[in-house]
């Protein structure tokens, strides 16, 4: 009996896409497979390119997890699936509203219950906290995470604060200016790199046993966690949630009531970026020296799939 694997997945520019279909390009030539893809499309789009005021007031639900309505889904809860694949792309350092919302219908509690998952996710560079709300999320809905793929743009952190927003705010995604590079994934780690990712969660599946495939996957370079990222992270999960009650406080997602404090917020957060990351940076480079099991002890806990 062929196994059959489902994937849930949401984009908005083709780039999550793209990774997907680049992972599971070995799935798709092997003849023990049926694979299925859901699109999870919310009832009202949310655009792209974004407004400046559009982009920062997602902030609040996107950090609150506050769902929005989704349109009906195409797959069978009845229908048991070996492996579920969940891609998605952080929103301010959690799932994206969209992937979140999903995870709090019914159907996914019957979806998911006892259920095999993979996550894969493209993004800028911050993906830690998502993750971790990710597998809160899959704890709640009995589901075994067995995998986690990760995608980024490996610019350094100034520079893809730029491209970012010129994508995101202006859909260029290109040489921006002549002078910073392409935004995104590279089309070389997707065409190199995602197959032999692939190809490790395809052999786990067919052979039905994931005790070492997220082992196999770091291996592969499936996770790459730097230590000025992992700091500026969790100054920012710290700071997030205040961000978004003082923003929620004055009314739901596109109230006037809540403009000034969108526009004071999307002020504040590219600016302490800005001021921050050479401050990282460098007491980045000290901590491994000065704290090295500690730092250590962290990169392998977000690496793996485990939940403290």
């Amino acid at each position: 009996m062929k196994k059959k694997v489902l994937v849930i997945y949401f984009t908005q520019t083709g780039q999550l896409n793209r990774a997907v279909k680049a992972t599971l390009a070995p799935f798709e030539n092997n003849s023990e497979v049926e694979i299925y893809y859901e699109e999870i499309k919310p009832k009202t789009p949310f655009p792209f390119p974004w407004s400046y005021m559009q982009f920062f007031d997602a902030f609040p639900e996107s950090v609150q997890g506050v769902p929005c309505e989704l349109q009906p889904f195409t797959f069978d809860t009845s229908i048991h699936y070996d492996l579920i694949v969940i891609a998605y792309q952080p929103w301010f350092l959690s799932v994206s509203i969209p992937i979140n919302s999903f995870l709090q219908t019914a159907e996914a509690k019957l979806l998911l219950k006892n259920k095999n998952v993979v996550t894969i996710l493209a993004c800028r560079n911050m993906w830690l906290g998502a993750q971790e709300k990710m597998k809160i999320a899959l704890v709640g809905l009995q589901a075994n995470l067995v995998g986690n793929i990760t995608y980024v743009d490996k610019s350094s952190n100034l520079t893809s604060l730029v491209t970012v927003l010129a994508f995101a705010l202006g859909g260029e995604q290109g040489k921006l200016w002549g002078v910073f590079p392409k935004y995104g994934v590279s089309d070389k780690e997707l065409k190199e790199r995602a197959p032999l990712l692939g190809t490790i969660v395809l052999k786990n599946l067919l052979g039905g046993n994931y005790n070492n495939q997220q082992k196999d996957l770091i291996e592969a370079g499936a996770i790459n966690i730097k230590p000025n990222l992992l700091l500026m992270e969790g100054r920012g999960r710290a700071l997030f949630p205040l961000y978004a009650n003082y923003i929620s406080k004055r009314g739901t997602s596109g109230t006037a009531e809540r403009r000034t404090r969108v526009r004071i917020f999307g002020i504040v957060l590219p600016t302490g970026i800005l001021l921050l990351s050479p401050i990282i940076t460098i007491v980045s480079r000290l901590a491994p020296i000065l704290f090295p099991s500690k730092i250590k002890k962290e990169i392998d806990y977000y690496s793996n799939n485990n939940l403290r």
